[in-house]
């Protein structure tokens, strides 16, 4: 009995090691794949791309001696260009940046003098650009609300004509130039392009026509508006960004 009591445990034994044995060699399940990470939007480096959009020049001309009201010059129209520029990004959510931007355009306007006979005013512009500076605010790690000042310099040709035969009396061909303000966002749609919508407005500084054989000696004071849709190619960022938090 004693020997059937034994054989019984050693044989009993015998399974259960057996079964975790054969249990500890089976294949375990797989853990779960990582999920990929997200992507890193840093707006540290440089850039360049192109813009498109629309312009406006500005001239409201007075007599100089007694400031008599001589009429305006106001066109608007298509402009297009390029721009580069560099941003670095601090304090996780602020990017300061300079930008450089050149554009072409077709503004020309002609109108009638209201103070002398026979004479008629003309406006051309060609194109303009300026170099600014910019302070932005990341609403969101892709969203770029900014502010911007520099100078701007517009080309820009003032003439007088005689109304009836075109004959040029007075050509002024001049760069006009002044202090530039503006406002825009930024939309970082992948970590290397960007979009962009801004308003700028430049301060250009006043000039004069004067045309002694019709007594004419005008001041010109002038303005420029722009609003432009671009894109960005961004390069050079820092290869260890970290995350700003919102």
């Amino acid at each position: 009995m004693r020997k059937l009591f034994l054989l019984g445990i050693s044989a009993l034994a015998t399974v259960m090691l057996g079964g975790a044995a054969q249990a500890a060699d089976m294949p375990k399940k797989a853990p779960p794949p990582a999920a990929a990470p997200a992507p890193v939007y840093l707006w540290t480096g440089c850039y360049i791309g192109g813009n498109v959009g629309w312009a406006q020049a500005s001239a409201h001309l007075e007599d100089r001696f007694d400031g008599d009201d001589d009429g305006r010059l106001s066109k608007s129209g298509f402009a297009g260009g390029g721009q580069i520029g560099c941003d670095y990004q601090f304090a996780s959510n602020w990017v300061f940046g300079i930008q450089g931007m050149i554009d072409g355009a077709d503004l020309s306007r002609s109108r009638e003098s209201l103070l002398f006979d026979n004479v008629t005013f003309h406006s051309d512009v060609r194109w303009f650009g300026t170099i600014t500076a910019r302070l932005g605010y990341l609403v969101t790690p892709q969203f770029l609300f900014y502010a911007k000042g520099g100078w701007g310099t517009v080309k820009q040709r003032f003439s007088a004509t005689e109304t009836d035969s075109g004959f040029v009396l007075r050509s002024v061909d001049t760069n006009s130039s002044g202090g530039d303000v503006g406002v825009g966002f930024e939309w970082m749609f992948t970590p290397n392009w960007t979009f962009f919508v801004e308003w700028d407005h430049i301060f250009l500084n006043h000039s004069s026509i004067r045309v002694v054989e019709f007594d004419i000696d005008d001041r010109i004071r002038r303005d420029f508006d722009k609003v432009l849709f671009g894109i960005n190619w961004r390069f050079g960022g820092a290869s260890a960004p970290v995350a700003a938090r919102y």
